[in-house]
């Protein structure tokens, strides 16, 4: 029996390790399996849907601490997941009469630890039996390879999963009950605040940046503009100070060289030689996917999911930026050549050396992310055309020669005062020819001037500018941050950096910290800051690694995460009181912050909140009295995005404005949108721009 992730990869292995190319789908209900000839063997292939087994907690009552646990059949832990009692089902019938075990789920830490626990709960067998397949690529080659080759499992591998999923169970399950309870004693509400061992850590760096930029204080500086002209050419210069700290200071420059002449000392060219890209790594793609086509991080991840499903790429939840030496480069390039979009670009790369620019990060378990040159059985959709492309263009360039370009400077004196213009030149286009549209640098050439020519300065003026406050975080550089932090993993990053904003720490996509997300780090920074401490989820993760090593062993560690966080949750119980009063005064800010619209203008006395309909879960603002029968004044409002109240109200109406978010669209209207005449322009408007987007994505290309 074969144990794959998800159906997809099961179907593929079934097919790619029959000897006819043609196993049998056994269909029983809504579940199926696969039947397999290779030689003499037959070949049961089964699939999970991810984790099949959850942790649960074995202890009685919704309280803390709950240190003890089992695992169950995820069915037992979410009622949504009935769909996994009909799979671990027919696994359990279908392995009783097996006589061996190969675990082929993805070769990383989560795939490891699902094929175990399929093995131990599901089959009923000893998984040291039991052998493993390691591949990182769907295709038919590196399949067979993987099942002739299948060694033992890789039981740090598994081990270390495990305790990750102890760890982050103890400490989520345990914060998450003391924080919400610590509410529920002191204003009887249910509300469920989260934090975990490095969701805790996550908030902390927003929060620091939100109060880094509250806190920043605006310097004033001075620029000079300066226009010169040489026979005909007008020429912008640059002053040799950036930034001028004095107004005086910035005046007396300018009286200075107002209709004065500057002559041309010197032009000097630097040569600047710039090798490729390196390969993509998981944090590389999410990082040029989400700027160039705003892909959140956890979508970027679940596009290359699909794309490595589909056989077109390799795995992507990778840290490598190499590629191995036995990788078959030349059939990946043949075959991506088929396709017109890149049949130039590989028959040219196919012309030269075919030895791959490489960076410095590797993994042990897959290679970087690269196409597999397969030819894709269904066309594409905008999204994962977009990520494709980038990765098939990005895998291109790795075999280009370097882009030359010389950096150009001419240097100006007036007085005693030096001026400059740049310009640039590509002398060879090298890799970056393969890599367009990602990658653009075009020719500016300086000014037709020679040493000891004359310029007329026809316009000097100074402007006065601020010192800006650091940026918040985007999904990108947040991401960032956590891996340079050590915090998570590749494969649990993106979706660690999705929960601050889920569960309404953050708004917007700048992660703009909210009054909850300031009420949670706030009351925990001032009563057990070591929930937010990077330094502890650290060292945890190091801990979790030399398993991973095999130099630690699964019981120390949680041993040493049961005894620290026993530590933390008496500390908790102590000032429990003192917490709950200020994650309760912070909810009740952050319902009126989100909520509250203000007086109703039909009643007066009601307040106008945002409310969701308990039986088409749909959103409008009504009037607080509306439950009293004393008023029925509604709104209809966007059913897409977060809203956000304004203080402000609509010039055309006199209603009150809110600003709706939706990925990186933004836009402002009023709550009485639908009737008022100023808004109906606007939206209008908004409209035609949202169909031209949309034609514009279903026009994406199709690969062939």
């Amino acid at each position: 029996m074969l144990i794959t992730e998800k159906p997809t990869a099961a179907k593929k292995i079934a097919i790619a390790l029959d000897d006819s190319r043609f196993p049998k789908e056994i269909k029983k209900g809504k579940v199926s399996h696969f039947e397999s000839k290779r030689g003499n063997d037959e070949l049961v292939i089964v699939y999970a849907l991810g984790h099949l087994f959850e942790l649960k907690q074995t202890e009685s009552g919704w309280t803390y601490p709950r240190l003890e646990y089992e695992w169950v059949p995820k069915y037992e832990v979410e009622k949504k997941a009935i769909n996994i009692k009909p799979i671990i089902d027919l696994i359990r019938k279908l392995s009783k009469d097996i006589e061996g075990f190969i675990v082929a789920t993805d070769y990383d830490i989560e795939g490891s630890l699902i094929g175990y626990l399929t093995l131990v709960y599901a089959c009923k067998t000893d998984p040291v039996k039991a052998r493993r397949m390691r591949f990182s690529a769907l295709t038919d080659t590196e399949l067979k390879q993987a099942f002739e080759r299948a060694a033992q499992m890789d039981f740090p591998m598994i081990q270390a999963g495990e305790v990750r999923h102890e760890v982050d169970w103890l400490y989520g399950i345990n914060l998450t009950r003391a924080l919400t309870l610590s509410i529920k004693n002191t204003a009887g509400w249910f509300k469920v605040v989260s934090t975990g061992r490095v969701q805790g850590p996550t908030l902390s760096f927003v929060a620091q940046r939100e109060r880094e930029i509250n806190l920043f204080v605006p310097v004033p500086f001075w620029d000079i503009h300066i226009t010169g002209k040489h026979d005909v050419d007008e020429i912008e210069l640059e002053y040799s100070k950036k930034r001028l700290n004095s107004r005086i200071e910035a005046i007396e420059i300018v009286e200075a060289l107002r209709n004065k002449y500057a002559i041309v000392d010197s032009i000097n060219k630097q040569t600047v030689t710039q090798p490729p890209h390196a390969p993509f790594n998981l944090s590389t793609l999410q990082a040029e996917a989400y700027r160039h086509f705003g892909f959140r991080p956890s979508n970027t991840l679940a596009i290359a999911q699909s794309l490595y499903l589909d056989s077109l790429i390799s795995y992507p939840r990778t840290s490598s930026e190499k590629l191995p030496a036995t990788l078959d480069i030349k059939g990946i390039l043949v075959g991506l050549g088929k396709a017109k979009l890149y049949a130039d670009m590989t028959k040219k790369v196919l012309e030269g050396s075919l030895i791959p620019f490489q960076g410095k990060k590797t993994d042990p378990a897959h290679p970087a992310i690269h196409p597999t040159g397969e030819k894709a059985t269904k066309r594409l959709s905008s999204n994962q055309a977009k990520l494709y492309d980038l990765i098939v263009r990005r895998f291109l360039a790795l075999f280009g020669e370097s882009l030359v370009k010389d950096h150009l400077r001419a240097d100006l004196i007036c007085e005693n005062h030096r001026l400059y213009t740049r310009g640039l030149q590509i002398v060879k286009r090298g890799w970056s020819e393969y890599y367009e549209p990602y990658f653009k640098t075009e020719d500016k050439p300086l000014p037709n001037i020679n040493v000891g020519d004359e310029v007329a300065l026809i316009s000097v003026d100074s402007e006065e500018k601020y010192t800006q406050p650091p940026a918040r975080f985007n999904p990108s550089s947040l991401l960032k941050l956590l891996e340079r932090e050590e915090l998570g993993t590749k494969a649990t990053r993106a979706g660690i950096v999705d929960s601050v904003k889920t569960r309404g720490y953050a708004v917007g996509d700048r992660f703009e910290l909210s009054t909850l997300g300031y009420a949670v780090y706030d009351t925990l920074n001032q009563n057990i800051p070591s929930i937010l401490s990077s330094e502890m989820t650290r060292t945890l993760e190091n801990k979790m690694e030399r398993i991973q090593e095999g130099l630690s062993n699964r019981e120390q560690v949680i041993s040493d995460v049961r005894e620290n966080l026993l530590m933390i949750l008496d500390d908790f119980k102590k000032k429990e009181e003192r917490i709950g009063e200020g994650l309760v005064r912070g909810l009740q800010r952050y319902w009126k912050d989100t909520e509250e619209l203000g007086s109703c203008p039909k009643c007066g006395d009601g307040i106008l909140r945002i409310i969701n309909s308990p039986k088409t879960g749909k959103r409008f603002v009504g009037c607080s009295n509306y439950k009293e029968g004393k008023c029925d004044q509604t709104f209809p409002l966007p059913q897409k995005g977060t809203i956000f109240p304004l203080d402000e109200t609509c010039e055309y109406c006199n209603h009150k404005m809110i600003k709706v978010v939706s990925g990186r669209r933004a836009w402002t209207t009023c709550i009485n949108w639908v009737d008022c005449p100023g808004r109906q322009t606007d939206l209008k408007a908004l409209e035609k721009r949202r169909n031209e987007q949309t034609r514009k994505e279903k026009g994406g290309q199709e690969n062939e």
